[in-house]
């Protein structure tokens, strides 16, 4: 059997809590009994495997996982099964001023949906510009901590992109006018120099939003 070194790094971990799927498997394999493969997690969360997987990978490049290789009936590859490591210090501290300073930030925008917006714009200015829209919309949801994905959109002129996993989710729910109106602003500095129009879908699922892209 072999396992994967445990290298806690804070900026991984850091990555690693961002995404709300990867807390949940996390959460999953700390309370469970022994090990678990990716079947087992994808059963217990409705993840597809292929999703499992990814989310895996960032958790075991932040050391919080580790993997055991173990041969399974018949010939073929070995078998992963995962379990979580001890719990690092390094977790709470590089999750925690994330989260605090994300609260801070939105208690203390008092002017509302347009001064929010506005404060989005030049962050969005200030992120890769380059490449059609969709490539732009994709490229900064995935830095932000989203997992990004194509849909059809509501009538043919329009390119919708679902944004899953917000890391923000629990505070946009309760400051919607901050929250969503800064990822307005975001997508709007982003796209203001390609003439494509982006419309921000706060929560159209449980855990979803979208941005629907047109030509302008």
């Amino acid at each position: 059997m072999t396992e994967m070194p445990r290298d806690v790094d804070a900026q991984r971990v850091h990555h690693a809590f961002a995404a709300p799927s990867r807390r949940r498997l996390l959460t999953l394999l700390r309370e469970a009994d022994g090990l678990l493969d990716v079947e087992d997690m994808a059963a217990a969360t409705g993840l597809s495997v292929a999703t499992v997987r990814h989310h895996l990978a960032a958790l075991a490049e932040a050391g919080l996982i580790t993997a055991t290789a173990s041969a399974g009936p018949g010939r073929g590859r070995p078998r992963l099964r995962y379990a979580a490591t001890r719990p690092d210090p390094r977790e709470e501290a590089a999750d925690t001023p994330f989260r605090e300073l994300a609260r801070a930030l939105a208690e203390a925008v008092g002017g509302g949906p347009g001064a929010s917006r506005e404060a989005g714009l030049g962050w969005g200015r200030r992120l890769d510009g380059r490449g059609p829209a969709a490539e732009r919309v994709f490229a900064a949801a995935a830095r932000m901590g989203f997992a990004p994905r194509d849909a059809p959109g509501p009538d043919p002129g329009t390119r919708r992109v679902l944004l899953h996993e917000c890391p923000y989710r629990e505070l946009a729910r309760a400051r919607p006018e901050v929250v969503c109106a800064v990822h307005q602003g975001v997508l709007d500095g982003l796209l203001e120099d390609c003439g494509t129009t982006v419309r921000l879908l706060p929560f159209i699922g449980p855990d979803l939003c979208a941005a629907d892209l047109r030509a302008a």
